[in-house]
Parts: C-alpha cells; structure tokens; sequence
C-alpha cells in the first residue's frame, strides 16, 4: 500500500457530503491521511458529482492535513446516468410548468378576449348615446336660439310701447 495521495482541496464550500458506513468499504478503512487517521468515506451529492463516493481527513478542515481523494479517478457511468437522469427530470419539470403557464396565459387570452368584445359592446352603445345626445344638444340649441330670437322681440316691442307710452304722457302733459 503505498503513501496516501495528497490533492489540493478541490471541494468547493457548497458541497454536502454524506458519511458511508463504513461496514461498506473495507477500502477506506485501509487508507490514512498523513496525520495518521483513517480518512472517512463520504458521498458527495452536488449536481455535478452527485453519489460519487470520495475519501477525507476527519479533522475539522482548519486543522486538517488536506487530504481530499476520490475513490474513483474515472467518472462512472452510472453517476453519468444519474446525472442524464436528474437532468431529464428538470427538463420533464420545466417543460410541465411551461405547459401549465402556456396553458394560464392562454385562459387569460380568453379572458381579455372577453373584456375586448364587452368593452367594444359598451363602445358602440356609448357612441349610440353621445350621437342621441348630439342630437337631443341640437335641438335645445335652436330652441334656444328661438326663444332667444323671441325674447328679443318682445323687449324691442315692449321698449317701443314704453317710449310711446312715455311720449303719449308727455304729450298729454304739455297740452
């Protein structure tokens, strides 16, 4: 058995790692880290190594000697299928929620389809009514222009009869 591999840390602070039992792997039990410790046995479960088991010291990593190893050099096939898997699942999910809002905006299509057709129904009945309105303007217009034109008259008529009523009492007087 030869020396234990020091790599750099090449773990990134997000990863979360989950401890095996270590029952399972007579392999990790062999290997130390340079502080003497047997390394523990870790499953990483990032996105981009998710179930690939790697090996660490088990001091705290601000007292530890660095050693970071993974138990396979070569990427499995089986966490590339995982992978392929997991990202089938987003895609099936993204494709389910564009599905559900394609579906929302088309209710809403509808529904503002729905609105446009009252909206040009109270449209065309405020047109009929501004049109009535117009109309009905119109004719107030001219009879008040004609009660105008009457109104007139009758002042006239009426201060012509006042100054001949007037003129009739002066000549009345003055005889």
């Amino acid at each position: 058995m030869g020396r234990p591999i020091l790599t750099s840390r090449s773990r990134n602070n997000s990863e979360v790692a989950r401890r095996v039992n270590e029952g399972d792997n007579s392999y990790s039990s062999q290997r130390k880290c340079s502080c003497g410790l047997v390394v523990k046995t870790l499953i990483s479960s990032t996105t981009s190594n998710p179930g690939r088991r790697f090996f660490r010291c088990p001091r705290p990593d601000f007292s530890s000697y660095g050693y970071w190893e993974w138990e396979d050099q070569a990427f499995p096939e089986v966490v590339y299928l995982r992978n392929l898997e997991s990202s089938l699942k987003d895609v099936k999910m993204e494709l389910d929620n564009s599905k559900i809002e394609v579906d929302n905006l088309k209710i809403e299509m509808e529904n503002l389809k729905i609105v446009v057709e009252n909206l040009k129904i109270k449209v065309g009945y405020l047109s009929e009514t501004i049109a009535t309105l117009e109309a009905s303007n119109d004719l107030v217009v001219k009879k008040v222009r004609t009660f105008q034109d009457k109104y007139h008259k009758i002042k006239y008529k009426v201060m012509i009869s006042c100054f001949l009523f007037v003129g009739f009492l002066v000549a009345l007087t003055t005889k």
